[in-house]
């Protein structure tokens, strides 16, 4: 009865698992499924598609699930490839999603960590060098050497005398490795995310 009544009132009743459709080059659509919405999160909380984001050569894409309500939520990435099995990645709840250059990695964001995913799920983490921050973009550089390197800006904000005060980090990275390669502060606006000087390669 409880059940026949939800359906009755809730908008979400009629999407109890949403999904996403992809097309591959050359291959069938394919549908990927997301977490259930069979509790009170049809009500409260609903996961919903949030994001299709196809590798830059259209042989693999990831797709992102997420619920929120007000400051609090959680998202689960998985990653598609044609003729694959569907793969939900170790530690997938990021906010921020990038493709390398090349397509062999995925890059994600969650508040202050950094996680690169291989094509196979392998997962490498990296904590943004800023205590205290949170990553605001994600994009890609060309360094002196042809490959991308990865851009990451960050804030802090701290108190100062009863004020809060801002500043903004640029931290380079190299890639696949996210080593730190440069970092980069200044007040109030996104800082350069400067390239590692050519005489210390």
């Amino acid at each position: 009865m409880f059940a026949l009544l939800l359906a009755a009132v809730s908008p979400y009743a009629l999407t109890l698992v949403p999904k996403a459709q992809l097309t591959f080059p050359g291959s069938p659509p394919q549908i990927i499924s997301g977490p259930a919405n069979t509790d009170q999160a049809v009500v409260d909380q609903p996961w919903t598609l949030d994001q299709i984001l196809y590798a830059p050569s259209k042989n693999a894409a990831a797709v992102r699930f997420c619920w929120d309500i007000g400051k609090f939520g959680s998202c689960e990435t998985s990653l598609a490839r044609p003729g694959q099995p569907v793969l939900k990645l170790s530690g997938g709840d990021v906010s921020r999603l990038l493709w390398a250059t090349d397509g062999k990695y995925l890059i994600g964001a969650g508040a202050n960590t950094l996680r690169l995913w291989n094509l196979v799920g392998g997962v490498r983490t990296a904590v943004t060098p800023v205590a205290g921050s949170t990553v605001q973009r994600l994009w890609l550089a060309q360094p002196n050497l042809g490959k991308s390197d990865l851009c990451v800006s960050v804030r802090r904000m701290f108190p100062v005398n009863g004020v809060y005060r801002t500043t903004m980090t640029s931290i380079r990275y190299a890639l696949p490795a996210l080593k730190v390669l440069t970092v980069t502060t200044q007040k109030g606006k996104e800082a350069e995310c400067r390239p590692l000087s050519p005489n210390l390669f």
